[in-house]
This record gives C-alpha cells, sequence and structure tokens, in this order.
C-alpha cells in the first residue's frame, strides 16, 4: 500500500512535472538574435508587451550569426532575426538572389528593418575622401557588394568583378578593380578601422562598435530597402505541418510587422535604423 501511493505520487509529479514543461514549451518562443539592433528590439518591453498580450513569452538569446540559420534548422530554436534575403539564399546554396526563389530550410516570414551602409572616418587620419583613401569592407559576399556597389557609385574605386558564382573575384586578396580596398571579417570591422582611411559599415556594426556617425558621409540608397531588409526566419517544414508552432511564429511576426516595432526602432535608432515592414507569409 505504501509502494502504491508513493509510486502514485511519483507518477502525478511526473504529469505535473511535463505538463508545465510543454506549457513552457506551447506559449514560449525562443529566437536566435544579434544584440544590435536585433535583440534590442526584441527586448523592447513594447515588443514583450504586445507578445504577452498574445499569450506568449519570448526568450531571447544572442548567437553569432554565423551558428542562427543552422540552430534554427536543427530546432534548438524557433526562429531566427539577423540576416536579410539575400543571405538566406546564399546560406541556402543559391548564389543568384531571386525573389521567386523557393525556400527549402528556412524561409523569411516578415521583414523587420532595413540597416544601410554608411562610410566611417577613421578620425585619427586626414585624409580626403577620394581614390587615394584606404577602405576596410565587411568580407561576408551579399555585404562586401553592397559596399563596393556603394564605393563605386561616388567614385571611390574603379570598379570590381564577379565571377559566374556571383563571388567577388581577388586580385592579391583584394577585390580587383580596388586594389584600396581590404575585406574584413564583420566582427573586426570596428577594431579594423583604426588601419584604414575610411570603413563601409553596417549602422548596427557602428553602433556597436561606438563608432559615430557622420551624416556628411555617404550613405546606402534605400530605394531598394526591402531586398535589403533584415528579416525573421523560421523553418518550413515546421510551419508547414506544426499548428503550434505555426501559431508562435505567426505571433510574434504581427508583432514585429506592427506599428509597435516601428516605433521601438524608431526610439532607439532615431531613423539610422529604419522599419521595413513585409509580410511575406500570403505565399505559405
Amino acid at each position: 500500500m505504501k509502494k502504491t501511493l508513493i509510486t502514485t505520487i511519483a507518477l502525478g509529479a511526473l504529469i505535473a512535472s511535463t505538463t508545465v514543461s510543454c506549457g513552457i514549451s506551447k506559449n514560449t518562443i525562443k529566437v536566435a538574435a544579434s544584440e544590435t539592433p536585433h535583440a534590442q528590439v526584441l527586448r523592447s518591453e513594447a515588443v514583450q508587451n504586445a507578445l504577452s498580450k498574445k499569450g506568449y513569452t519570448l526568450k531571447v538569446t544572442v548567437l553569432d550569426w554565423t551558428q542562427q540559420n543552422s540552430a534554427v534548422e536543427n530546432g534548438d530554436y524557433d526562429a531566427n532575426y539577423f540576416q536579410h534575403r539575400q543571405y538566406l539564399q546564399t546560406w541556402e546554396g543559391n548564389t543568384t538572389y531571386s525573389k521567386s526563389y523557393e525556400y527549402k530550410k528556412l524561409f523569411p516570414v516578415v521583414a523587420v528593418h532595413s540597416e544601410p551602409l554608411r562610410i566611417y572616418k577613421n578620425k585619427d587620419r586626414n585624409v580626403a575622401l577620394d581614390k587615394n583613401a584606404t577602405f576596410e569592407i565587411c568580407s561576408d559576399p551579399s555585404n562586401a557588394v553592397r559596399a563596393l556597389d556603394l564605393l563605386k557609385s561616388e567614385n571611390l574605386i574603379d570598379g570590381y568583378e564577379l565571377d559566374v558564382s556571383g563571388n567577388i573575384v581577388l586580385e592579391n586578396g583584394k577585390p580587383k578593380g580596388a586594389q584600396n580596398v581590404t575585406l574584413i571579417d564583420e566582427s573586426l570591422l570596428a577594431a579594423g578601422l583604426s588601419s584604414v582611411d575610411y570603413g563601409v559599415l553596417p549602422v548596427n556594426t557602428a553602433l556597436t562598435g561606438n563608432i559615430d556617425i557622420d551624416e556628411n558621409l555617404p550613405v546606402e540608397s534605400l530605394k531598394d530597402r526591402e531586398y535589403r531588409a533584415n528579416v525573421l526566419a523560421a523553418s518550413v517544414t515546421r510551419y508547414a505541418g506544426d499548428q503550434e508552432y505555426k501559431a508562435k511564429i505567426d505571433a510574434l511576426a504581427d508583432v514585429l510587422v506592427s506599428s509597435v516595432t516601428s516605433d521601438v526602432l524608431l526610439s532607439l535608432y532615431s531613423g539610422k535604423i529604419v522599419a521595413t515592414p513585409v509580410d511575406y507569409r500570403t505565399s505559405k
């Protein structure tokens, strides 16, 4: 009798524990993100409150951007927020960006914001902004092309070349036609500015590295802002086959394309990072 009672209590505790655990899983959205501005936006009181009203708690983990897609694919996180569609397609193996691309592993749920590239000056050097100046740009292929496009549009390089796979053609380790440009890993851009005259950095990289924005220096055009917009990305198969998962992602996506998030971005970054709400779910 005593043994039966103990077994019953233990079983009851296990059921209760499982119920609580499932409840947490069902009502908690786990998102991997970069720190600035992504995690800052997700952790804002306004976004958290908006999701709470929908019955969800948002758990945000700052993760190295090179790991985030695999982490969502493996099911460690429900979604991530750090990239634009061109990078996501590159990660999936599509070297030529296409609006009609059919995503296989992860898909862009909604576009949230744009981070225009800007030219930043090494304030310790008094060098004119011309073809004689030296520049650093991000080595990530999609961001590198954006940076080279900006430099070319400003007549700061002669040009650059891409091979048949869409990769930048290098000559002595530098872009062919742009020998005054050095490719640097994104995590080293802020520190690397001290060794060149100018850098072409995403705004979030500059903010993270406490680099001041000079409004007089050239900035990337936002005419194609949706193309460059950072997106919430989620699993293709889970979204299609798991209603609980779909409900989570839809709740978060609804908040991220709402005025709640636009207001947070404006409040935190004063227009330097631009809200770009676009909903891609109509095709899903």
